[in-house]
């Protein structure tokens, strides 16, 4: 919401077919709390058939081809957890290297990110996203970053 607040984004697209404990679609909610939130419902776009990360990204560029978007996209400012924030910005490096990105990371603990580290479910979860890295990129689906079209927003 800040995002939009302060003018950052034209846009909203919202990725994500999981379903939630309630059984909606999570783009679905995220759409319902930007919309409550002031988000005009004409400016969100959705994704609803992605089940991961990498789904995230190829169904979203699909999205916003079949909209006439694409091209016109010069910068992407994804939001996720700040434990899997490289890997975010790495898959959407492998599949839309032209476009600078952008990652606002959210903290879900009850400590700052700094003392990750002191928090057995954090630790814990920054630990599993770093071990994912490697296979993935061996793998090809992610790829490293290029610094030159990276950036972190705080």
């Amino acid at each position: 919401m800040r995002l939009w607040g302060d003018g950052l984004v034209e846009r909203v697209l919202i990725t994500g077919g999981e379903r939630t404990a309630l059984g909606h679609l999570e783009a679905h909610d995220m759409c319902e709390a930007l919309v409550a939130a002031g988000v005009p419902r004409r400016q969100i776009i959705l994704e609803t058939r992605a089940t991961n990360t990498g789904e995230n990204v190829a169904f979203s560029l699909t999205r916003l081809k079949g909209l006439g978007l694409y091209e016109v996209v010069g910068s992407v400012i994804a939001v996720g957890s700040v434990s899997a924030s490289r890997r975010y910005l790495m898959t959407l490096e492998r599949h839309w290297p032209d476009v600078i990105k952008m990652i606002v990371p959210a903290n879900k603990y009850p400590v700052a990110v700094s003392d990750w580290s002191a928090h057995p479910d954090f630790a814990a979860e920054v630990l599993t996203e770093w071990g994912k890295v490697q296979p993935y990129l061996e793998a090809g689906y992610i790829r490293e970053l290029n610094p030159e079209t990276c950036l972190l927003i705080v």
